[in-house]
């Protein structure tokens, strides 16, 4: 894949750089090469979450894609979706990890339980109550021939003494090196409505990012 040979040869020639520029005393120089090659995983990281389309199984984005790279490394890009109480939010990012692999449980399984850690810290600060966590579940779906695998968890809480839920669905694409979460969260009382749009919007951003990555391919590569 172009992106991924472009992060490799970013790499090297960094590398390089770092070799026959050890004199060097600006900035840019100083830059470590793990720093150069994350700034380049998240430009792809940004450009990805801004090609998601604007509305999709009925829930619409309106506001611009939110930087969470500048305040915590690895953190990457959101972009959230709404309609009415209902809201999805799509995570891109790769938790400073360059091996990212849908093949990787080991690594899914320690990243899902981390978020949903989260939650308990949020009950911990008085934002959430009565939060249960559900067993983590792996699942594959196809969808044009293509195969995608995701780790998927839910979880109950009440909000301001009202009763809610957030599904969460963890995935990989290695072409992009980014792990991609979606969070669902709605009141227990939408759970028949989320039913239908949940399967049709993961599938949905998964089939985006898969495209987005595939385009980057080189006619060599192809």
């Amino acid at each position: 894949m172009k992106t991924a040979l472009h992060i490799c040869a970013i790499t090297f020639l960094l590398s390089a750089c770092v070799t026959t520029k050890q004199t060097e005393t600006s900035a840019a120089v100083k830059l470590s090469l793990t720093d150069r090659v994350q700034a380049a995983v998240t430009e792809v990281q940004k450009s990805v979450t801004e090609a998601l389309p604007d509305e999709i199984a009925g829930l619409k984005s309106v506001e611009p894609v939110a930087d969470r790279e500048k305040n915590q490394r690895g953190a990457g890009f959101t972009r959230a979706y709404t309609a009415d109480d209902i809201v999805a939010t799509v995570f891109i990012y790769n938790n400073q990890n360059f091996g990212v692999s849908e093949e990787d449980e080991v690594t899914m399984d320690s990243l899902m339980d981390k978020h949903l850690q989260e939650f308990l810290s949020l009950q911990d600060s008085g934002l959430y109550a009565n939060v249960k966590t559900g067993a983590k579940k792996q699942r594959e779906f196809k969808w044009k021939s293509i195969k995608y695998q995701v780790l998927e968890a839910d979880v109950l809480f009440s909000q301001k003494e009202e009763a809610k839920k957030s599904f969460l669905v963890l995935g990989a694409n290695k072409d992009l090196m980014s792990y991609i979460r979606i969070r669902y969260t709605y009141p227990k009382s939408k759970q028949a409505e989320m039913n239908k749009k949940q399967s049709v919007f993961t599938r949905t951003v998964m089939t985006v990012l898969h495209d987005f990555a595939a385009a980057q391919q080189t006619p060599a590569a192809q």
